[in-house]
């Protein structure tokens, strides 16, 4: 048997969460597999709720220009690049598959000083900075659908989405209201604005959750950790349906619940986000990070509303958002529009892919007869370091 596959995937919960999805699909194949994770709080909470995923902590820090931060990034990725080529050194993996990220450049590098292949996998619709560095040293790009990288050949890209945590789906809106506590009539919005994000959604739900509510909106917040200012539970009496609630949360692992409950989410425009959106079938009004890297949450959000399945909002008309709630979350007609096609483009299994691909190429296990990478399906033709 091979060695284990590093997934290199921490520093905020848009590379996390499609690390662990493709973790938990090698768990299920019995393939041995570790994730590498930043020293970051955001990983820590979130892999608290998958306690049999095996990981490592990391040394990294993200890029930037200002002298504290430029310091931060070279002496933490020296660190990170030092810890990775012993480690790989000491316990060879069968391969290294990174989401991007600031600890891909330095795991990757070590992997490739050591002869081991490197995976990538981008999700969103601009391809980050760690992933154009590192592209020409990679046996296999995974990029979105009609998303290009140039000079690299045909042959070592792939076209794939993003992957998600297995129990990441839609669930019925009687049944995932009956457990939350929600009325099945009552009007539901999530509102989450991400790591980066949330201030400016954060205000707008300050400014406007008594005027939602007085309607007979309930509202979800995910303020996002440390950035919570309203508290747990707010009671409004609206004007026809009775009691209303506002629950905020600083953080919430199981945001496909939500999602699931909810008539409409406002969100920014992270590639996890919108697949959980989709697999969720959930209607939503998407609000770009403006200082988001390329400006990739823009294009996520424009591809998502090319195909009829959200509406965009720039962040500078955002004093046109209530106006937009409201339109929306009381037009069925409309909402049902957007989730038929959101169920169009709700297809496959991008995380079994990945699996699937590696265990074909560069794993000794035999592949089993259901998990061949010629299916349908199929792409083919806790510890530190």
């Amino acid at each position: 048997m091979a060695g284990p596959v590093y997934i290199v995937c921490g520093g905020t919960g848009g590379h996390l969460a499609p690390g662990i999805a493709t973790a938990q699909r090698f768990q299920e194949m019995k393939l041995p597999v570790e994730l590498v994770i930043s020293e970051k709080e955001v990983d820590s909470r979130l892999l608290q709720s998958y306690p049999d995923i095996p990981y490592r902590r990391a040394k990294g820090a993200p890029f930037g220009w200002k002298p504290a931060r430029l310091g931060a990034f070279i002496g933490k990725t020296f660190l990170g690049f030092w810890q990775s080529y012993n480690l790989i050194r000491t316990r060879r993996p069968a391969a290294v598959l990174a989401f991007g990220g600031f600890l891909s450049v330095s795991f990757c590098i070590a992997a490739r000083m050591h002869k081991v292949p490197v995976i990538l996998h981008e999700a969103n619709r601009k391809v980050g900075r760690s992933i154009r560095s590192l592209s020409r040293m990679a046996d296999m790009v995974f990029l979105p659908d009609g998303v290009t990288l140039g000079g690299l050949p045909p042959r070592r890209v792939r076209h794939l989405g993003m992957p998600l945590r297995r129990e990441v789906e839609h669930i019925p809106k009687d049944e995932i209201r009956s457990r939350l506590g929600i009325p099945l009539h009552a009007k539901v919005l999530t509102v989450v604005g991400g790591s980066q994000g949330a201030l400016a959604l954060n205000q707008w739900v300050e400014r406007h959750r008594a005027s939602i509510a007085s309607e007979g909106i309930w509202i979800f917040l995910v303020a996002g950790p440390g950035k919570q200012s309203l508290p747990e539970l707010e009671t409004y009496q609206s004007d026809q349906a009775g009691p209303v609630e506002v629950r905020t949360f600083a953080f919430h692992t199981a945001l496909h619940e939500l999602f699931s409950a909810s008539d409409v989410v406002v969100s920014r425009a992270g590639a996890g986000t919108i697949a959980e959106l989709v697999a969720c079938l959930t209607p939503s009004i998407l609000i770009p990070f403006p200082y988001a890297a390329d400006q990739h949450q823009l294009a996520n959000a424009r591809d998502l509303e090319r195909r009829g399945g959200t509406i965009l909002v720039e962040q500078e008309k955002l004093k046109t958002l209530y106006r937009e709630v409201h339109d929306l979350i009381y037009n069925d007609w409309l909402l049902g529009q957007l989730r038929g096609n959101l169920r169009r483009l709700n297809y496959g299994d991008p995380a079994m892919d990945i699996c699937r691909f590696v265990q074909a190429r560069y794993l000794d296990a035999p592949l089993n007869p259901d998990t061949r990478a010629d299916q349908p399906g199929g792409i083919m033709a806790n510890g530190r370091l």
